[in-house]
């Protein structure tokens, strides 16, 4: 077992900082990476990556939770997300679209659309989108698309064609996910919500008081609390516990730090105190379910 969560960087050698493979290659590609991670086993990515199915069934895993792709369906993996595969990924066709966030900033036409979208978003929302949700539209073409001109042989272009139709997909499904999303939900919401979460994976270790982080973001606690209630369903406080369970999951599910470890790790003064917040959130103990 490894000491701690793999994370696994984007592959600096790929110039384009977007890669297209269909899920044979992929699958190929996931062999190989076994010298160094095993990525049937958890681990976190330190970019984005997108799975469509275009036949047969696939299950992946991403957060402790198990979500089956049918034909048609993607899943959207976030950046600095947990995931892993599972061997059914050899007998499923589809396509993976694995980008850096250095691609999408290039993406200016649709930069102050990128901030605010929900795709990457897995707090407020589920990261999988199904065919039946596209109605007449679908992703596999555009999917297929990316694939195409990824391997075409001239590089005239290239860049700026994989950036257009990567954008034709993030509209797509942005479409897509805009029918079941809340509909009262203003841009600068979002803004204040991802604020808060990119302090929140910054300073949990250090504080788990909600009225601390609307300190920070020169906000009232009741405009934090609010706001969060309104996206994620859950309470300021809530939220931040649910982010501290998650992170003490992970690292019992792929880690051989002991209980006492991880309790430093993620901010607790003694393991005891890491015991009763993990109980009080979960039912269990962090031994009963790292034993799961």
């Amino acid at each position: 077992m490894e000491k701690s969560v793999p994370e696994i960087a984007y592959n600096e050698n790929q110039s384009l900082r977007i890669e297209v493979l269909n899920f044979e290659e992929l699958y190929g590609r996931l062999l190989q990476s076994k010298k160094d991670h095993n990525p049937f086993a958890v681990h976190k990515i330190e970019f984005y990556l997108i799975l469509v199915v275009t036949k047969h069934t696939y299950t992946h895993f991403a957060d402790f939770k198990s979500y089956k792709l049918t034909p048609g369906s993607a899943i959207f993996i976030a950046k600095n997300q947990i995931h892993h595969f599972s061997e059914g990924l050899k007998n499923t066709e589809g396509f993976a679209i694995i980008f850096s966030s250095l691609f999408t900033e290039k993406l200016h036409s649709i930069s102050a659309k990128f901030k605010i979208n929900r795709l990457f978003n897995y707090h407020i929302e589920s990261p999988i989108i199904h065919q039946s949700e596209m109605g007449a539209d679908t992703l596999v073409n555009i999917s297929a698309k990316l694939y195409d001109e990824f391997n075409f042989n001239n590089n005239f272009g290239k860049l700026e064609i994989l950036r257009a139709l990567l954008q034709v997909l993030f509209l797509k499904a942005e479409r897509a996910k805009s029918l079941r999303s809340i509909s009262y939900i203003k841009p600068h919401w979002v803004e204040i919500f991802s604020a808060f979460k990119s302090l929140l994976e910054k300073n949990y270790t250090k504080t788990r008081n909600s009225k601390d982080y609307a300190s920070k973001l020169f906000i009232s606690y009741k405009l934090l609390n609010d706001i969060v209630k309104k996206l994620s369903g859950k309470t300021a406080k809530a939220f931040i516990d649910n982010f501290v369970t998650m992170e003490i999951k992970r690292l019992l599910a792929a880690s051989s730090l002991s209980v006492k470890e991880i309790s430093y790790e993620t901010g607790f003064d003694e393991p005891s105190n890491l015991v009763k917040f993990f109980k009080k959130n979960t039912n269990t103990t962090p031994n009963k379910f790292r034993q799961q």
